[in-house]
């Protein structure tokens, strides 16, 4: 009978040990006693596959059981909260899993998409769902705001996105581009080189680091 205990707690360990580990750090939990919910925003380090998600989230029910509705939101490097999340894990109760902004495979495919014209500068918007790779170009004398979408939940199979603009140097050493719309938005490149995105009532409201 001892040797038998000793070969369960052998395969418990051994089983525990091939157990994925997954490098993730709660950023914030809200909880809502009145509605037995709890909501927490996820820091990954890098793109998981639905699995590793579903894997993530049922390690973090285990520890929440006493709450109906457990609400999972995951954020890559570099994206805050505020604009919508890369992916969600929700218990209502039943678990959904969903993948909203790019993953891995799309990034990449998004990174190595060929622009045509004369590359002037690039940016890299870093959008939790609607992610994209900013270019300036010149063409037949004219300049243009090139934006290439990866492939996405919102964003369908992705794409190219093209804007006329119209360059003014202005005097605290910026590059502002106007172009066509309606609520007077315009991009401006600041001192240090990446691409802020601003509306004339409100102000800045996005940036794009620029691409080493």
């Amino acid at each position: 009978m001892k040797k038998i205990y000793q070969i369960i707690l052998l395969a418990f360990i051994i089983s525990c040990s091939n157990k994925p580990k997954y490098d993730y750090s709660i950023i914030n939990e809200d909880t809502d006693k009145a509605f037995n919910k709890t909501s927490l925003e996820i820091r990954l380090k890098e793109e998981l596959n639905q699995a590793d998600l579903k894997n993530i989230a049922l390690e973090i029910r285990e520890s929440r059981s006493d709450y109906d509705k457990v609400w999972i939101f995951y954020f890559l490097p570099g994206q805050e909260p505020g604009n919508g999340a890369w992916a969600t894990t929700h218990f209502k109760p039943e678990l959904n899993v969903e993948i909203l902004g790019a993953t891995k495979e799309a990034s990449s495919e998004m990174n190595i998409t060929k622009v045509t014209g004369e590359i002037l500068n690039s940016w890299f918007e870093n959008d939790a769902m609607l992610p994209n790779k900013k270019y300036l170009v010149k063409e037949n004398g004219e300049f243009f705001i090139k934006s290439i979408y990866s492939k996405s939940k919102l964003a369908g199979d992705g794409g190219e996105i093209k804007q006329e603009v119209f360059e003014k140097k202005m005097k605290n050493g910026t590059t502002k581009y106007d172009y066509q719309n309606d609520f007077g938005e315009y991009y401006l490149i600041e001192k240090n080189g990446n691409l802020g995105m601003y509306n004339e009532d409100s102000g800045k409201f996005k940036e794009a680091k620029k691409n080493e």
